[in-house]
């Protein structure tokens, strides 16, 4: 997370595996020796979700950082990555969203769009958009 402060994705490498976020060992393997990677948070959507329910909201710290609904998570493979992490997805037109899966594609490659604020937290980056 410190990385992210420096608009700065790392990562690491483990054997043949590949990990953003980095994680402390390879849990199909079991190793600990890692080389540091990193990258410019370019990645490809794998799957996302259309959240328009507000009644549900959940109480976020820094909730201010999450966005009103309609809002779009994704669920994003940086880079070469064996693993995916969950963001929100944004620039998209948003004033029909029974229009958005026409806009949102699997497979689609984003890009971090940044914070203006970082504390080295996930909220550094505000959303992907598309690349």
């Amino acid at each position: 997370f410190n990385g992210l402060k420096e608009k700065k994705f790392l990562g690491n490498k483990i054997g043949e595996s590949s990990y953003f976020p980095p994680k402390p060992f390879c849990s199909r393997t079991l190793k600990f020796e890692a080389e540091l990677l990193e990258c410019d948070g370019t990645g490809i959507v794998e799957a996302f979700t259309i959240y328009h329910d507000e009644i549900n909201m959940v109480n976020f710290p820094q909730n201010d950082s999450i966005p009103k609904v309609p809002f779009v998570l994704g669920v994003i493979k940086i880079g070469n990555s064996d693993q995916c992490l969950l963001h929100f997805l944004s620039g998209f037109d948003m004033s029909d969203i029974k229009k958005l899966p026409e806009q949102i594609k699997v497979g689609m490659k984003v890009k971090p769009v940044w914070a203006e604020v970082r504390t080295g937290g996930i909220l550094d980056i505000k959303y992907f958009q598309p690349a």
